[in-house]
C-alpha cells in the first residue's frame, strides 16, 4: 500500500464522522461576546471609581458644608458615559442567558444610560434648582424664599394668612414652569434618541414594571378607599383646622397633617439614642461596625437632614447626623438607618447587585424602620407616648399616609393619561385627575403647579411598591417576632439575610422570600383602616392581576427584549438618570 494512502483514509474518515468544530457564525458570537466581557468589565470598574470619587466628596459637602466639585471627577471621563458604551453593555446582555448575569448588566446598563441622560438634561435641572432656590415671594412686606412654604403653612394657624402666603407664591411658578417645560420637551427628545417608542416604554424600563398593569391598581385604590378617605378626612379637618373637609384648600394641606401632638416626645439629642436603642434589642449596633462611620458632629454649615450614604458597598458605609427635634426629624433619623443597615449588611461582591438597580427594595427597607413612628408599641416604649396623645396622633398620621398612597396614585395616572393623550390640555387634565385624587376642587394657583408636583418617569411605580413591602415586612416581622419585634435578636439574623443579597433580590423576591405570593397593597391598607376605624376592601383579583408575578415581565429580571427600534438600549436607573450630577436630598438616590 503507498504510504500516504492511509494517512488519506484517516482524512477522509475524519471529514464525515468526527466532531465537528463550531461554525464561523458560532466562532464569530463566541469571539464577540469574549472581547465584550472584558470591555463591559473595565467600564463597570471605571463607573464605581467614579461613584466612589463622587460620594466621598457628597459626604464632605453634607457633612462639613464645603463647596465641592462633583461635576469635576467627569474631567477625562468625557466618554465613559457615551452612547457606543451603552450598546456594548446591551449587547452583551443580549447576548448572555445566565438570569443572574442578565441582572447585573441591566443594573449596569441602567446606570450608564441614566448618565447620559442626566448629562443631556444638565442644563435644564441646573436651571431649575437654580431658580427654585433664588425664588421669594413677600409675607407682610418681607420676602421669603420659596422652598420655605410649606414649612410656613405648616406653622400658621389662621386660614386667610395661609391662603394669602400661598396666592403669594404663585406668580414665580409661572417662572419656573418655563424651563420644567423645556426639560420636559428634552426628555421626550432623548428618550426616542434612545429608540424607545414612548416615554411609557421608556418608563417601563425604569421601574422594571408594567405600568398599564399598575395603573388598574392605581384606580382601583382610588376607588376603594374613595369613602373611606372622605370619612379620616372630615374627621381630621374638623378636629386639627375647626372646618369642613369640604371647605379646605391645599394651603390647607401642611397644616391639617402637622403632627403637633408628639412633638414635645422628641426632644432634640435624643433620636439617634432612640434610633440605636431599637437597633440594640435585634442585636445590632452600627456604633461598634468598623464599616460604618457615624457623623454626629454639631457644628455650622452642616446638613441638618440625616443621609445615610453608601461610598463603596459595604466597605464604607456613613451616617450624617445632625441633633433635630420633633417625629419628623425622628422617623428621617430612622428611614437613613434604613438604608445604612441595607448596605452594611450587604455580603454581595458583585458591584452592579451590591450597589446599583431599582431602588425600590432598599426605600422599603427604609420605610420599615421610619414606619416605626407610627407604631403604638414603639411609641409607647421609645419615646412614652400613649392613651389619648397616642391614638391622636395616630389618626393623623394614618390619615397622611392615606393621603400620599392617594396622591401617589393619581400622579401615576396623571402621567400615564399625559403622555397617551398628546392633544390634551395638561392643565385640565391634571385639574381633573388630581381633583378626584385629593377630593379637593383645584383652584387655578393650584393648577399653576402642574408641572412642580410632576414627577420624574413614574415614580410612583416605585413609591407603592416600597410601602407595600414594607407593610409586608412589618406584618411578617410581628407575626413571627411579636408586636416588639425589634427586640428580639431573632428578627434581627432574619432581617440581616435579607439585606445580605443588597440589590440582588427584585422586590417580588424579596417579598416571596418572607413567604408573600408578592407585592400586595392589602396588609399597609388593613393596618391603616384598623387604626383609622374605618374598613378598606380592594378587589383582589385586580390587584393580583394588576401586580403580582403573572404579570408577564413585572418584577422578572429575565433576558429582556431590545427597546423599540434600537436594540442597544433598555432601563435607565432611578434618580440619576433625570438630575444632575449632584448632591442628593437623604433618602434619595446611593
Amino acid at each position: 500500500m503507498h504510504p500516504r494512502i492511509p494517512l488519506l483514509l484517516a482524512v477522509a474518515f475524519c471529514i464525515t464522522a468526527c466532531p465537528k468544530g463550531p461554525p464561523a457564525d458560532a466562532r464569530k458570537v463566541l469571539t464577540e461576546q469574549q472581547q465584550l466581557t472584558a470591555d463591559v468589565k473595565d467600564l463597570s470598574t471605571q463607573a464605581e471609581a467614579l461613584l466612589e470619587a463622587q460620594h466621598r466628596l457628597i459626604w464632605v459637602f453634607w457633612t462639613e458644608g464645603r463647596h465641592v466639585d462633583v461635576a469635576g471627577t467627569y474631567a477625562g471621563k468625557e466618554t465613559l458615559f457615551s452612547i457606543e458604551n451603552i450598546r456594548k453593555i446591551d449587547r452583551l446582555r443580549q447576548l448572555t442567558t445566565d438570569p443572574r448575569e442578565v441582572r447585573a448588566l441591566t443594573a449596569l446598563h441602567s446606570h450608564f444610560a441614566g448618565e447620559y441622560m442626566s448629562r443631556a438634561l444638565a442644563e435644564f435641572n441646573d436651571a431649575a434648582a437654580n431658580l427654585e432656590a433664588s425664588l421669594t415671594f413677600p409675607v407682610e412686606g418681607k420676602d421669603v424664599r420659596y422652598r420655605d412654604l410649606e414649612r410656613l403653612l405648616a406653622n400658621e394657624r389662621t386660614v386667610a394668612r395661609r391662603r394669602a402666603m400661598y396666592s403669594a407664591a404663585t406668580p414665580g411658578i409661572e417662572r419656573l414652569n418655563q424651563t420644567l417645560r423645556r426639560r420636559e420637551e428634552r426628555a421626550e427628545e432623548l428618550v426616542r434618541e434612545l429608540g424607545f417608542s414612548s416615554y411609557e416604554a421608556f418608563g417601563g424600563e425604569l421601574r422594571q414594571a408594567d405600568l398599564g398593569k399598575l395603573s388598574v391598581l392605581a384606580e382601583e385604590i382610588l376607588q376603594a378607599t374613595q369613602a373611606p378617605y372622605r370619612v379620616v378626612m372630615e374627621r381630621l379637618s374638623q378636629r386639627e383646622l375647626g372646618v369642613p373637609f369640604k371647605d379646605i384648600t391645599r394651603a390647607d394641606i401642611p397644616r391639617l397633617f402637622k403632627s403637633r401632638e408628639v412633638e414635645d416626645a422628641f426632644p432634640k439629642g435624643e433620636s439617634l439614642l432612640k434610633a440605636h436603642g431599637t437597633l440594640s434589642g435585634m442585636g445590632i449596633d452600627l456604633g461598634e461596625m468598623p464599616n460604618v462611620k457615624i457623623d454626629s458632629r454639631d457644628i455650622r454649615g452642616k446638613s441638618s437632614r440625616p443621609l445615610a450614604l453608601a461610598v463603596r458597598v459595604p466597605d464604607d458605609v456613613r451616617l450624617s447626623f445632625k441633633p433635630g427635634s420633633g417625629v419628623l426629624h425622628q422617623g428621617r433619623v430612622l428611614h437613613e438607618f434604613g438604608h445604612a443597615l441595607h448596605s452594611a449588611f450587604t455580603k454581595e461582591t458583585r458591584f452592579e447587585l451590591a450597589r446599583l438597580g431599582n431602588p425600590t427594595v432598599g426605600e422599603a427597607y427604609s420605610a420599615l424602620f421610619a414606619d416605626l413612628v407610627e407604631d403604638p408599641v414603639w411609641l409607647e416604649e421609645h419615646a412614652g407616648v400613649a392613651g389619648e396623645q397616642r391614638a391622636k396622633y395616630l389618626a393623623a398620621s394614618s390619615a397622611h399616609k392615606l393621603y400620599l398612597i392617594r396622591h401617589a396614585a393619581g400622579r401615576l395616572l396623571y402621567q400615564l393619561e399625559l403622555h397617551r393623550r398628546v392633544e390634551a390640555d395638561p392643565k385640565e387634565l391634571y385639574r381633573e385627575i388630581m381633583s378626584r385624587t385629593d377630593d379637593i376642587p383645584m383652584t387655578d394657583e393650584d393648577v399653576a403647579r402642574y408641572l412642580v408636583d410632576q414627577e420624574d418617569f413614574f415614580q410612583s411605580a416605585d413609591s407603592f411598591r416600597a410601602w407595600f413591602l414594607a407593610g409586608q415586612l412589618q406584618a411578617q416581622l410581628k407575626a413571627r417576632f411579636g408586636p416588639a419585634w425589634w427586640r428580639s435578636q431573632q428578627s434581627g439574623a432574619f432581617l440581616k439575610d435579607l439585606w445580605a443579597k443588597g440589590n440582588a433580590l427584585s422586590a417580588r423576591e424579596v417579598a416571596e422570600a418572607i413567604g408573600e405570593k408578592g407585592i400586595a397593597p392589602d396588609v399597609l391598607l388593613l393596618r391603616l383602616g384598623t387604626t383609622l376605624q374605618v374598613p378598606m376592601k380592594l378587589n383582589l383579583q385586580g390587584v393580583e392581576d394588576a401586580i403580582l408575578p403573572s404579570a408577564p415581565g413585572l418584577e422578572d429580571f429575565t433576558q429582556p427584549p431590545p427597546a423599540p427600534g434600537l436594540e442597544e438600549f433598555s432601563t435607565p436607573p432611578e434618580k440619576q438618570q433625570s438630575a444632575p450630577k449632584a448632591v442628593p436630598q437623604a433618602g434619595d438616590g446611593r
